[in-house]
């Protein structure tokens, strides 16, 4: 398998058990649905549920070192004997009560943050030897998205902002998507995956 290939799986088969999930999604402060839960809560509970579903993920890693410092990379997919180092991010830009969340921009381009965008300049620079990607986990509502908001024009900002800011090439890889959460506001989404090439 490649990476290509393999990152395409990936985003398919979230984007497949995310609903499954979402039935039984209870969070003690928000309302139902996987959509309202942090990021690393959402990252362990679909990992969880593709290793029940399926033997390609069962030598998954999380919160491995990074060869060259401290930091931890969020996923290490581990899949036919292709390994892809995988920063992952939360893309949501409204709150539970369906409020925008001014601070969603930041998570994903800022510069000078914990961003997708810085994200793939840390991968670029870490001395992983494999090929390496980028994961979305986007939700919006069913109605009244601002159509600079879709999943389609995130991707390809972030791919510009990459290769404009650390002259990176990020290619968006698939974008797959989910319908029918039960969030009254984070009710539908994509998994979206890129792959940085050297």
């Amino acid at each position: 398998m490649t990476t290509v290939t393999v990152l395409d799986q990936f985003a398919r088969d979230i984007a497949s058990v995310i609903p499954q999930i979402d039935t039984t999604a209870e969070h003690r402060r928000w309302q139902p649905g996987i959509g309202a839960f942090d990021e690393k809560v959402q990252i362990e509970r679909i990992l969880e549920h593709l290793e029940q579903q399926s033997t390609h993920y069962a030598d998954t890693r999380t919160e491995v070192r990074y060869p060259n410092s401290d930091q931890r990379c969020d996923i290490i997919l581990d899949r036919d004997g292709v390994q892809i180092p995988i920063e992952a991010k939360l893309l949501r830009f409204y709150r539970d009560n369906g409020d925008l969340e001014p601070a969603a921009y930041s998570t994903v381009y800022s510069l000078f943050s914990n961003s997708l965008v810085a994200d793939a300049q840390k991968l670029a620079a870490s001395e992983f030897e494999t090929s390496r990607g980028l994961l979305g986990l986007y939700y919006e509502p069913a109605d009244e998205v601002p159509s600079s908001m879709d999943a389609p024009k995130l991707a390809e900002k972030v791919t510009r902002d990459v290769d404009y800011w650390y002259d990176l090439t990020l290619t968006t890889q698939t974008i797959a998507e989910f319908t029918d959460l039960r969030h009254p506001v984070h009710q539908q989404g994509a998994v979206i995956t890129w792959e940085l090439t050297e």
